[in-house]
């Protein structure tokens, strides 16, 4: 007993002195939650096969900011989802626990990294798991292992990082996907409103993978059905090698994107463009240059408890009788997650992909949506009237076509389809949410390959809280 006393006392006692330690490490903290109903038919585009979809699911984030001062902090976010109601599957790995006893192991680490001002310099790193998006997803949107440094002078932020998005063999480069980039940007009061800008620089370095030439790109895959099951990042040599892509010697990608905007009382509007350059050397001779491009341009009108907006994107595709090497279509590095629309765009449900099926039902990837959209093309248009304080009614319209054609069942086509959202978003009590979705997609002949091309639609709720 009196040895237990003694130990007692003495971690007593080593607390005390630590406790000016802990003190001095402030801990902020907040999350959000969300559940889904989610409900939707036609996702392929024909009502020949049933792939009618109805479930709920929900998603818990926990944010973990350790404070030493303006100087220091460390950053961490968890995340326990996306859960289904009433699906097990194998009872470990994300989005398990949603059966009966619920109990699995399910917490993903989304962020984990430090963040300290290099002193007596303009420049504040960050080194660990951190969330990067660069020019509204276009470029990348996601939580990469990475080392960033930022600086700030007047108007204008310098930011320069470096990723490693792939290394799974340390003893062999081959496999490596290694990524920089330079983001310079200005922001500053010109005429009655402010104008920002944004000059971006990215190069991929995908050494003998053939990350980003399957499937956003089209390469490869209209022809070659061998490697349209996803995007292949295995090195030449691994027996994971997917059959008849090609094999490659060096993979190098280069984005330069610009963004201008500029927003005012009555008025907001932006245009972004971005270019891939650089090539991809194969093994058995020959390369293919990558030369796809984007633009996106948009407007907001605001008007009392209305707001009005007009916009639309282009991105450009792959020829299907092109028997050139080039990789015309729009690529992407690894790895973004573009929104948009409801349906095509993932929106608020985003669930499932979306992109060109063939004659049974399968993805062929002549054209891309939400996620990554490639050889698509968009104009919308759409309103949203703050009705009450805690009552919000939305509403958009949008057309979409491929830019260039896709294989069709009576021959070759390019236009997807119209597709309308509706929403409703209710407050219902502290920063608690709820939204109602409505989307309906009249399909023309581009979205699919079948014999028979039926409307898609979907309608859920999300209740969500930011905390």
């Amino acid at each position: 007993m009196k040895k237990h006393l003694m130990m007692l006392v003495a971690l007593l006692v080593a607390l005390s002195f630590a406790m000016p330690v802990f003190a001095a490490v402030e801990l902020k903290y907040g999350g959000q939650f969300r559940a889904r109903w989610h409900t939707q038919d036609n996702q392929d585009g024909t009502d020949d096969a049933d792939d009618n979809k109805n479930f709920i699911d929900q998603r818990l984030r926990l944010y973990f900011n350790f404070v030493a001062s303006e100087n220091l902090r460390l950053v961490t976010k968890f995340e326990i989802g996306d859960t289904i109601w009433g699906d097990d599957k194998l009872r470990t790995g994300p989005g398990t626990g949603g059966n009966v006893g619920a109990d699995s192991v399910n917490i993903e680490t989304k962020n984990a990294y430090v963040e300290f001002n290099i002193p007596e310099t303009p420049l504040t790193a960050s080194v660990g798991i951190q969330g990067i998006n660069l020019m509204d997803s276009w470029i990348i949107d996601d939580d990469f292992s990475a080392a960033v440094l930022k600086a700030k002078f007047d108007s204008i932020r310098v930011q320069a990082g470096y990723i490693a998005a792939q290394n799974t063999d340390v003893t062999d480069t081959n496999d490596n996907i290694d990524s920089y980039y330079l983001s310079i940007d200005y922001a500053g009061d010109v005429g009655p409103g402010k104008l920002t800008g944004t000059l971006i620089g990215y190069y991929q370095n995908g050494n003998n993978t053939i990350v980003s030439t399957d499937p956003a790109s089209g390469y490869y895959t209209v022809n070659n059905p061998a490697t349209q099951a996803g995007n292949f990042l295995f090195p030449v040599g691994s027996p994971f090698y997917p059959i008849g892509a090609p094999e490659v010697d060096s993979n190098d990608l280069f984005d330069i994107g610009v963004n201008l905007g500029y927003k005012m009382d009555w008025m907001a509007a932006y245009v972004s463009f971005v270019k891939n350059l650089g090539s991809v050397d194969f093994i058995d001779g020959g390369s293919a240059d990558y030369k796809g491009w984007m633009v996106d341009a948009g407007a907001n009108f605001f008007c009392g408890p209305f707001t009005f907006n007009l916009g639309g994107f282009y991105t450009s595709g792959q020829e299907l009788d092109d028997d050139s090497n080039d990789i015309d279509g729009f690529a992407y590095p690894l790895s973004t997650t573009k929104y948009f629309s409801e349906i095509i765009g993932g929106g608020i449900l985003d669930k499932f992909s979306i992109s060109h099926t063939d004659v049974n039902g399968k993805n062929d990837l002549q054209w891309t949506g939400y996620g990554q959209p490639s050889n698509l093309w968009t104009v919308t248009a759409g309103a949203s009237w703050q009705a009450l304080e805690k009552t919000k009614l939305s509403a958009s319209y949008w057309y979409f076509g491929t830019a260039e054609d896709v294989e069709s069942f009576d021959g070759t086509d390019n236009s997807i389809g119209h597709e309308i959202d509706l929403y409703l978003t209710q407050g219902i009590v502290d920063g608690l949410t709820l939204d109602l979705v409505g989307a309906y997609l009249f399909a023309d002949d581009a979205y699919t390959a079948a014999e028979s091309v039926d409307d898609v639609y979907e309608v859920g709720a999300r209740l969500q809280w930011n905390f």
